[in-house]
């Protein structure tokens, strides 16, 4: 054989060869209340993403779409989130946030995010997030269920089955707690429910007494108990058994924590509390993200680990069906798409589309009682 023959034969077998594929790493902030008086939530939070971010990365391939996380600990204080979302997009230029993990951050950070054309996936559920009326709203995807069905969802099966008719309300003394305690109020009066008690506390208050004993003097059948905090929350339970308060109770999503069991003691026993998954008595897909965890070290506690994994997954699954390269819009593009989706761990769909930025349904909710330190799911 001729050298140039030789020579040809060389250039062909390079010109016949597969390009490579470059891999893509897709940069993501995350959000989270690491500090502060929101760290039970936000530190499950972290530690549901980092593991699901590090078994994806495993599994999608030499040649696939990676994703790098990159934190920050807003210290459960609005001004440090939005510090935070500049930060992460200015200088890290990351392409979506999961977080924060409460409603006032994610409101500070989110005119941030939008005017940098960047998705946020936010596992809160502050009623107003989702308003039409926010200019932010094409870029805000919530992950958590909003307090409205959260409280609908509450109402109907934990109270309005049961033949309750005289309700009184705790709730905590902030924007939050008094939004959604309004809307507990009429929500009740919607079904012929009589609100005879509206008592309230700080998030940092121990004793509740006073305010169990005003709830108790108005002769309620039932106590819906609605505070982000746990340790409120079993601190007005505590204060209900003290004054004598002896009528069912029912908490809020937020009370689906270990940390509240374990603080209100026997005194919760027989409370309702509807939330999304239950770790004493998991659904089979709540199991597998519970085996992913305890597999990684962690232990979970409560609602968090699975708000957390919702963001993730549709996080994921949007950045799957991204052209690339991936963009903060494509991902918002891409999110709109999810619906009837029920690859993830919750045990109903998810569903985005371009007029509905919720995501989690009723249909996702689970209905639990304490009994004995642990949370039995029921009918």
């Amino acid at each position: 054989m001729s050298a140039a023959c030789a020579a040809a034969l060389l250039v062909g077998s390079f010109t016949l060869a597969a390009p490579a594929v470059a891999q893509e790493t897709i940069k993501v902030g995350v959000i989270l209340s690491l500090s502060g008086p929101a760290a039970p939530f936000g530190i499950p939070e972290r530690d549901t993403i980092q593991v699901l971010t590090d078994k994806y990365n495993a599994d999608v391939g030499p040649n696939g779409k990676r994703i790098e996380l990159v934190f920050h600990d807003d210290q459960t204080n609005p001004t440090e989130g939005a510090r935070g979302a500049t930060k992460l997009i200015q200088q890290e230029k990351v392409q979506a946030i999961l977080g924060a993990t409460t409603g006032s951050a994610t409101l500070a950070l989110m005119p941030i995010a939008a005017a940098s054309s960047v998705p946020v996936l936010c596992p809160c559920g502050t009623i107003s997030l989702t308003s039409k009326d926010h200019s932010f709203f094409p870029w805000f995807f919530r992950t958590s269920i909003n307090d409205e069905l959260a409280v609908a969802g509450a109402l109907e099966k934990g109270l309005s089955r049961e033949g309750r008719k005289n309700l009184a309300v705790m709730y905590q003394e902030d924007a939050y707690g008094k939004a959604t305690k309004d809307y507990i109020v009429a929500s009740a009066k919607e079904r012929k429910i009589n609100v005879v008690a509206e008592v309230s506390a700080p998030l940092n208050a121990k004793d509740l007494t006073s305010a169990a004993t005003k709830a108790r003097n108005a002769n309620p059948d039932t106590v819906f108990v609605q505070t982000s905090a746990p340790a409120l929350g079993a601190a007005f339970i505590r204060g209900a058994k003290q004054v004598g308060l002896e009528v069912p109770a029912m908490g809020a999503m937020a009370l689906n924590q270990r940390s509240f069991v374990d603080a209100a003691g026997s005194a919760a026993d027989g409370m309702i509390i509807v939330s999304l998954g239950n770790w004493d008595d998991p659904s089979p897909k709540q199991k597998a993200l519970g085996d992913l965890l305890t597999k990684a070290g962690k232990t979970p506690a409560g609602f968090g680990e699975v708000i957390a994994s919702t963001g993730f997954v549709a996080l994921a699954e949007a950045i799957k069906r991204s052209p690339s390269p991936v963009t903060g819009k494509s991902i918002r593009d891409a999110l709109e798409t999810i619906c009837q989706f029920r690859d993830t761990y919750l045990d109903g769909e998810l569903c985005y589309t371009s007029d509905n930025h919720e995501g989690i349904g009723v249909d996702s909710l689970a209905k639990m009682e304490v009994r004995g330190g642990k949370m039995k799911t029921i009918q």
